[in-house]
């Protein structure tokens, strides 16, 4: 049953982390194990073209919806949850900011402004801070930063002033490198084992790709590589043991994907994605496979996640496909889909069923198209994730 959920008026960030502060009682659950083996999972979908998060349940019933705009946020393109799936991470592009979420009750704890373009945001493996993949201004050049928030989770706390950034063009590292590279915008990212990593792609077009590759303790770079050698601009996706990193890379020509060993920074040769605009990229539950899907030619391949051979491919999937999430028990897969006005990359993912599609792990096949807001010539969904319940 869909049901509305209050909130309070926006204002300032620290106006309503006061507000909330005092109107909702703490959690005090940050200690909980991850949920390994949750009893029941929801779909967190973002339409960026309405600023609104639409939550689905495990039987596909729309259960609420949560508005961002009315706190000033826009474009809210990608979101990921902590280890225990208690709390939410939204990075938004146009209002540039990271919005934090508690998922239980669906109430927005946190606005943090982060900088232009903030793309995508992720907690570290043990919680205690979020790492924001900001862009910058498209009418400047060099000015991409990795960005820092603190996270506190049993105080229900989170902080940009107490964190740290990095504007890559500055980083000795790269500065020596520099001339490897056309810009410095990173894109997404995921942590090798032990979260001492971050494994970040460089973009958005393809040509300004690459990859750097942060350590998480010092916050400088440890290894980076231009997009004539690793032409990525996309997807992060680490293998079960985080021991190896699948990397995509894609534009309206072309569609690849790369193997990156997340100890020795090696990677193998470039592998094709059997389609145009290599994209979103998700391991399955059990580990065992890797499902990447090319946003131009509407299809997508399965990747053996121990031997990275390719074992099938799937067609079906509604059109223009983004971003991807799997559920806990391996059985269906979710993406979402562009709208007919896409307020990103909109040379290549113009689409004409705004929503989420549902696949069967089992073969590949569609089981349904999920339109939130059909009809709406400004529905427009990117990021997507599915969130476990305990």
């Amino acid at each position: 049953m869909r049901h509305t959920t209050t909130r309070p008026i926006p204002g300032t960030t620290a106006a309503l982390s006061l507000l909330l502060a005092a109107a909702i009682p703490l959690t005090g659950q940050a200690a909980m194990e991850a949920p390994d083996d949750p009893s029941s999972y929801e779909i967190w979908a973002l339409d960026q073209g309405t600023n609104k998060v639409y939550v689905y349940d495990a039987d596909h019933e729309l259960v609420d919806e949560v508005d961002l705009g009315f706190y000033g946020v826009e474009v809210p393109h990608m979101i990921a949850f902590n280890s225990t799936h208690e709390y939410a991470a939204i990075a938004s592009t146009a209002s540039g900011d990271v919005t934090i979420m508690r998922t239980e009750d669906r109430q927005v704890v946190d606005i943090i402004e982060t900088g232009p373009r903030t793309h995508m945001a992720s907690f570290t493996p043990d919680d205690s801070a979020i790492i924001v993949d900001v862009i910058g201004s498209p009418d400047e050049q060099w000015d991409g930063e990795i960005v820092e928030l603190t996270a506190d989770l049993d105080e229900e706390r989170f902080s940009k002033g107490l964190g740290r950034s990095l504007t890559i063009a500055d980083d000795p590292l790269f500065a020596e490198n520099r001339d490897q590279f056309v810009d410095s915008g990173p894109i997404c990212h995921e942590y090798g084992p032990g979260g001492e990593h971050a494994f970040i792609t460089l973009g958005p077009a393809l040509d300004a790709g690459g990859l750097v590759v942060l350590n998480t303790e010092t916050f400088e770079l440890d290894h980076v590589v231009g997009p004539d050698k690793l032409a990525v601009n996309c997807g992060t996706v680490p293998t079960a043991d985080r021991e190896q990193m699948l990397l995509t890379g894609g534009s309206g020509e072309a569609g690849h994907w790369y193997v990156m060993d997340t100890e020795t920074f090696e990677f193998g040769e470039q592998r094709d994605s059997r389609g145009i605009d290599a994209h979103g990229a998700w391991l399955t539950a059990n580990g065992s496979e890797f499902w990447l899907v090319n946003r131009v030619s509407d299809d997508g391949i399965i990747i053996d996640a121990e031997t990275f051979e390719v074992t099938g491919e799937f067609d079906e999937l509604g059109g223009t496909p983004d971003i991807m999430a799997v559920s806990p028990f391996n059985d269906h897969i979710y993406v979402s889909l562009r709208g007919p006005n896409p307020v990103s990359a909109a040379h290549v993912a113009e689409g004409d069923t705004p929503g989420f599609s549902v696949l069967s792990l089992e073969d590949g096949s569609l089981v349904d198209v999920i339109q939130p807001d059909e009809g709406n010539p400004d529905s427009d969904f990117h990021g997507i994730g599915v969130r476990y319940i305990p």
